[in-house]
């Protein structure tokens, strides 16, 4: 590379950071105005503030002293809480039907939906999708995250063959930190043919910073979640975060 371009890319970074860097400051002084908060974080399809509910729940996942069991049940009635959000994002259409008493008019979604279940963390979370959406076909992606460098590692995937049908495609991750993970599989997604404006990521905990790098990366995905968390500390870890989601749900937290 000539020595102009190489000097052309430094500057075409630092000023990208820069701008990260002065985003990030605006959603830390913007937390109780909804509408900035939309206007940074566009991907968003979701209210900002956490209901009550959800609040007594997440109270339950952050505690150290949870028990695998406790953890797991406030997994589970978060995640139905998650599936509604996911299913303001879906299409639907008006049918008339006929109860035992009269007619009426009632809803149906417009398509089936296909999840994919980013292993392992995702996993908790697939069961309740399961759940709610039983005629789903389900693909599986592994990506590791280096807990040095917190950059993910591409290591299996195993995909539905109608992945690329044009259905909605919900993606099942608990925890959004750097977005490294996600914006890998999102990636091998949109070479599959996945449009973007077809993926939805369903999260329970997020942090600014990979929500950021998402906006950027993928400006047409949808992601509703739970939570908003601070920041990511020196560690790429979310802050105040509830630790390791897969370990502390399947019981081998050490």
């Amino acid at each position: 590379m000539r020595p102009m371009m190489v000097i052309a890319s430094v500057l075409f970074c630092c000023a990208s950071t820069a701008r990260g860097d002065e985003v990030l400051e605006r959603i830390q002084t913007s937390r109780d105005h909804a509408e900035v908060l939309s206007q940074l974080l566009p991907i968003i399809h979701c209210s900002f503030t956490p209901s009550k509910y959800e609040r007594i729940l997440m109270t339950q996942l952050r505690n150290v002293n949870s028990s695998t069991q406790q953890f797991r049940a406030a997994a589970e009635r978060i995640g139905d809480l998650l599936v509604s959000k996911v299913v303001d994002c879906l299409s639907t259409r008006s049918v008339e039907i006929a109860t035992p008493v009269s007619s009426c008019v009632g809803e149906v979604f417009v398509s089936a939906v296909e999840l994919v279940s980013i292993i392992r963390s995702g996993d908790a979370l697939l069961d309740t999708f399961m759940k709610h959406f039983p005629d789903a076909n389900i693909s599986k992606i592994l990506i590791q995250r280096d807990e040095k460098t917190a950059e993910p590692h591409f290591k299996y995937m195993n995909a539905s063959p109608t992945l690329s049908h044009g259905n909605p495609v919900i993606i099942t991750e608990p925890m959004i930190a750097t977005g490294g993970t996600l914006e890998m599989a999102i990636s091998l997604l949109k070479e599959m043919g996945v449009q973007e404006k077809n993926i939805i990521v369903a999260s329970v905990c997020v942090a600014p910073e990979g929500l950021l790098r998402l906006c950027n990366k993928f400006p047409d995905i949808k992601v509703v979640m739970n939570v908003l968390d601070d920041q990511l500390n020196e560690r790429k870890y979310i802050v105040p975060g509830l630790g390791d989601f897969g370990d502390r749900y399947f019981g081998t937290a050490k």
